[in-house]
Formats: C-alpha cells, structure tokens, sequence
C-alpha cells in the first residue's frame, strides 16, 4: 500500500510518501543534498516490514518555502503534524546529515514517539569545540568550492570517491536528483545548523539510539560521531567501511543490514 500527497503545517505544504504496511513505521529524513527520493534504496528494503514515511523538508524536494522559515526548528513541528496525519503514533526516527538535526530534535521534544533513533552521518545538532571548528571549516569551504553543478561528473561532496570509481553511473544518479529542485543553498542552511543547538537537551534522549557512519566520511568522520555519541547513554556507532558521508547512497546493502538489525532489536 502506498500514500502520497502533501500536508499543510502553517503557510507552508509538505510532501510525504508513504510505502508498505507493517505494524510499525520508520520516517526517513534526508540531507542538504537530497530529498524523500534519495530513500529508493532504503524504501524498497524496508516495506515489505514496515510502513516507510520519506518526506522533503521545507524549501526542498516538492515541499514549499513560502514563508522562509526553514531549517531543523521548524521540521520537528512538521514531522509531528505530518505522523498525526497518517495516524502514527509512535515511528522509528531517522535522520541522514541535516536531517540528523530535525530527527535528534524530534525524539528529543517528543519522546513518546519515538521508537528508535537513527543518526546517519550527523552530529545533529551536538556540539564539541570540534564539531563547531569542523563544520566552520565545512562552510568556508563551500563557500570557496564551485557550485555543485560545475564538478566533475559524478563528483558530489556528499558522494564518497570509492562510489564514483566503482560505478560512476549511481554516483552520477546522485547528483541527478539533486538537480531536479532548487533547493536553498548550503551558505543558507548551514547557519541554521551551526545555531540549533542540542548539546544540551541530548541527555533528554530515552530511546534506543544509532549513530551510523561512512569510515571515510569527510564531513563528520568516525571521530566526531564517536564524540556526539557520548552525550546519549547507551548509543551505539556502527562504521560503514570504505564508504564517504553517504552510505545508505553509496554501500546500501551494509547500510540497510546494519539499521533493520537495529530497528528489529529496538522493537523487542
């Protein structure tokens, strides 16, 4: 079974797709760089178990940005309308990078439903002096870098390097469905990230909690996922190997075994 459509939270339409039928459900969140369609991999495994909700932040994807409030704040509220919507109750939260933040958010302000948490290649909103000094750098660099649309083809920063020697056709599919919106800029997003601080609340966190990421992420290396992680009791990282900040794009099979493994336990 499969819903799709759109829902009004405020001025703004948030578009959702909803795959599959099972008793519980998981919300994917996507990145900077994606929207609800960089999930295909991920819904396609998922289903045939769970009811799997994808959906495109504001200002991304086919959801609006009419008033201009973007960014993670707004998002917790959307998810909430947007699982009341479908009659969730209670929803496996994932969060990919940006979207790391609205999901840590989410099962932070709403910890009744929240099954379990997904952290993929975010620190989401967890800040160290590193973490801070890290994503500085990130920002200055891509304020300094080309525009994606101007690298090399299949280059993608959040595409690892292995993905496009390996098959240079997927890595090229990801910078193809990040050109088929307009979404707001990194130089635009990135403040918004670097002021939603959760450092603080991160204690707060009762649900089960995973931090995955790509050995080889550049963004946020294993390093830093470890250091964000020490602020929930009783997270667990897992490394994605040979893999850059995206590895449910770039290595989706070892992504999908090690969340669903996590989910399953999750819902003993």
């Amino acid at each position: 079974m499969s819903t799709c459509g759109f829902i009004d939270s405020g001025t703004e339409r948030i578009y959702f797709e909803c795959w599959g039928d099972g008793d519980e459900a998981v919300i994917l969140g996507h990145g900077m760089g994606g929207s609800h369609a960089v999930w295909y991999q991920q819904v396609a495994f998922l289903a045939p178990r769970y009811r799997v909700v994808t959906w495109d932040q504001r200002g991304f994807g086919r959801s609006t940005r009419i008033t201009g409030d973007i960014g993670p704040v707004p998002s917790v509220g959307d998810m909430a309308r947007l699982l009341d919507h479908l009659d969730i109750d209670r929803a496996h939260i994932v969060g990919q990078s940006m979207g790391g933040w609205s999901a840590l958010g989410f099962a932070i302000d709403h910890p009744d439903r929240t099954i379990s948490l997904v952290l993929a290649d975010t620190t989401a909103g967890i800040f160290t002096p590193q973490i801070r000094r890290t994503l500085d750098d990130y920002g200055r660099e891509i304020a300094a870098g080309p525009p994606t649309d101007r690298l090399a083809l299949g280059l993608h920063p959040a595409i690892g390097s292995q993905l496009l020697d390996e098959d240079p056709a997927h890595s090229f599919l990801y910078t193809q469905l990040g050109s088929l919106t307009e979404p707001p800029p990194p130089m635009e997003i990135i403040p918004l990230l670097m002021t939603t601080d959760h450092t603080d609340r991160a204690a707060q966190v009762k649900a089960r909690t995973l931090f995955v990421v790509g050995e080889r992420d550049p963004i946020f290396p294993p390093p830093l996922i470890e250091s964000a992680a020490g602020f929930i009791d009783g997270s667990e990282v897992a490394v994605v190997e040979n893999t850059g900040h995206s590895p449910y794009f770039e290595r989706p099979a070892r992504w999908n075994d090690i969340v669903a493994g996590f989910l399953r336990q999750s819902s003993l």
